[in-house]
């Protein structure tokens, strides 16, 4: 091509020249013909001798040029560690750069997904980037835009240096041996925990790698790298059902917490947030691993027991001591109970406004938003009378008049603003504490002064009515009162079937000093025909999941949140069934699912993972604009993960 265009231009111009000599010659210079055609020919040669030395000297430079940029891209591009690849309509590769075959391979003519199936979303146009493997190498494979082109960049040695810098990264861990200290553990029993708990415990440290130092307060200091964590986390921390098995064949309440915080090269953050994620683990019954990562969710592992009772006196007489000097240093007190409040809820305020009017403070409950259970409800109507001589039930707009900068504002029976029938009141309050008996959540979404969060208690009621001794000696409460805080206990135990302890019976017999009569209470919580055939409904459609777990999915119909909860309480109850899960829509736009479980399962482990939470034996969750059948889809697979220890 080059050759003939060479040629044209000579053609062209030879002619041009020809013309251009013979007219000057002939016509200017009035010069014979002949003789102007012999110099116009002689001129033109030489002329024509000149261009196509001019011309070839120009091509020579342009192609010694191409030849040295070819030669340097493929130098730039071996050195860069970079592979070019093109392929046709067929995906076969047409051609391969040497950067290929220098590394032995050559694939040319085969099928590009044949060799790398992981092309395909780039073959298909659905990516232009994505990242392979071939061999011992690592490539980032990118394709030119409007060509069948692709470029192979070798980034092993990046992802090499990158990896190792992960592995290396700080973890810092903090471990504490629960229950302990309020065990009053005898001689005997500090050695059996001395030799076959501690002991155990540094070994497994130890033979994994990890760094550890004992603290004070029966907790141990844990340093390690990415790499020393992730072999604990492969081994899915085994030492805690260790410790569980052999504190239970010594007959020790003693369990272990740990929590591990990640994602930081600040060791200053890494421990702040280590204390953070004990405190949580502990705050949630204690016999669990709790994970963090800077930046990211919180993970749970463990969990399998219930929380032991470790509240002391002390403990008591410092906590109510707190609180009574936040009310006493307040203008007034506003109570909120989580929305759709159950029994429990209710009793918990009533006890908490007996307890600021009796340090001569005005005292709100929100009552008349968010709903009240169906049962309660009908008690509170029963004893309105009674109730409203003493206490000031009010709205949440109402409840918004009333809020001053030294407002207190008590959350009983939950502790996410989320849940509570005074959500726009905690968004403006600027003195909050939390008196709650579930397991607390990770991310708290209220900011608080003082959050009392026990979940060995069976209730929140019970948690309240504890302070009752360390009140004025006039203080009192009404019969009525006494009624509904007792139904509080009663529910939230089964009737005294589950999550008991000596506590429980304490506040009971406490309640019953002040005129509580469990008579009366039973009948208080005797339900209607309808609801009785209800939990029938309900209990006709489980089906098992496996052997030991029964699941009923009410895909039509509405019913009470309290009867669910009670057909999961009776499903419960059957031989056989370590757990019951229950799931029916409470309205039109709220789907819930009741859980109950016995030791062996911990349905609040099960919960937490789909964005619910509760207790070890007793949780659930609720959600908007979804279905019944949807939930269940959901609940199964997050069951299959639980059982294979997800």
């Amino acid at each position: 091509m080059k050759t003939e265009a060479l040629i044209r231009t000579i053609a062209i111009s030879v002619s041009t020249a020809v013309l251009a000599t013979m007219g000057v010659l002939r016509i200017v210079l009035n010069i014979d013909t002949t003789i102007a055609i012999v110099v116009s020919v002689i001129f033109s040669i030489a002329f024509a001798v000149m261009i196509y030395l001019l011309e070839k000297v120009k091509i020579e430079a342009k192609m010694s040029i191409e030849k040295n940029l070819d030669v340097s891209i493929r130098e730039a591009l071996d050195k860069g560690s970079i592979g070019m690849l093109a392929y046709n309509d067929d995906y076969e590769i047409t051609w391969m750069s040497e950067y290929f075959t220098n590394n032995g391979i050559n694939e040319i003519n085969g099928k590009i997904l044949n060799w790398i199936p992981e092309l395909q979303d780039i073959v298909e146009g659905d990516s232009t980037r994505t990242t392979v493997n071939i061999g011992d190498k690592k490539y980032i494979v990118t394709k030119m835009d409007k060509y069948s082109i692709m470029t192979f960049k070798d980034v092993s040695n990046e992802y090499n240096l990158q990896t190792r810098l992960n592995e290396e990264a700080y973890v810092v861990g903090l471990l504490s041996y629960d229950n302990i200290d309020e065990a009053n553990l005898s001689e005997d029993d500090l050695f059996n925990v001395n030799t076959s708990i501690k002991m155990p415990v540094n070994e497994y440290f130890k033979k994994n790698g990890v760094v550890y130092y004992t603290l004070k307060n029966n907790r141990m200091l844990l340093m390690m790298n990415e790499k020393t964590y992730d072999k604990i986390y492969e081994d899915r921390f085994s030492i805690l059902g260790k410790i569980r098995k052999v504190a239970r064949d010594l007959d020790l309440p003693v369990t272990l917490s740990m929590a591990f915080s990640r994602g930081s090269s600040d060791l200053g953050e890494l421990s702040s947030h280590a204390d953070e994620l004990i405190e949580l683990a502990q705050t949630r019954g204690g016999d669990q691993v709790v994970v963090g990562k800077i930046g990211s969710d919180i993970m749970y592992f463990g969990g399998t027991s219930e929380a032991r009772e470790k509240q002391s006196k002390t403990k008591i007489r410092v906590i109510i001591s707190a609180i009574m000097d936040l009310i006493e240093h307040s203008d007034n007190v506003i109570i909120c109970m989580h929305k759709t409040a159950d029994a429990d809820a209710v009793g918990s305020a009533l006890a908490m406004s007996n307890i600021a009017l009796d340090l001569d403070k005005k005292a709100y409950i929100i009552s008349k938003s968010g709903g009240v259970e169906p049962m309660i409800s009908e008690v509170l109507k029963k004893y309105n009378s009674d109730l409203i001589d003493k206490h000031r039930f009010i709205s949440e707009n109402d409840a918004a008049d009333l809020l001053e900068d030294n407002s207190l504002v008590v959350m009983v029976d939950h502790h996410m603003a989320a849940q509570s029938n005074g959500t726009n009141i905690l968004k403006r309050a600027s003195k909050i504490i939390v008196i709650d008996h579930h397991r607390r959540n990770a991310n708290l979404d209220v900011s608080t002064m003082l959050n009392y969060i026990e979940p060995s208690a069976s209730s929140a009621t019970e948690l309240v009515c504890e302070f009752f001794p360390y009140m004025s000696k006039r203080f009192d409460i009404i019969e009525e009162e006494a009624n509904i805080m007792y139904i509080g206990l009663l529910i939230d135990t089964d009737h005294f079937r589950v999550r008991t302890g000596a506590r429980t019976f304490d506040v009971a017999k406490d309640l019953r000093r002040y005129g509580a009569d469990p008579m009366v209470c039973d009948e208080l919580c005797q339900e209607p025909y309808e609801n009785t055939m209800l939990r029938a409904s309900i209990l006709n459609s489980t089906k098992k999941y496996n052997e030991n777990i029964a699941i009923a999915s009410c895909l039509e119909g509405i019913y009470p949140r309290s009867v669910a909860s009670q057909a999961a309480d009776v499903l419960i109850r059957s031989k056989g069934v370590a757990a019951s899960f229950v799931i029916c829509m409470i309205s039109k736009e709220e789907t819930i699912i009741t859980a109950r479980s016995r030791d062996d399962v911990n349905v609040q482990i099960i919960m937490e993972k789909m964005g619910g939470g509760g207790h070890m034996h007793a949780a659930g969750l609720q959600r908007n604009d979804t279905t019944v059948a949807k939930l269940e889809n959901e609940l199964y697979n997050v069951l299959e993960a639980y059982m294979k220890g997800e």
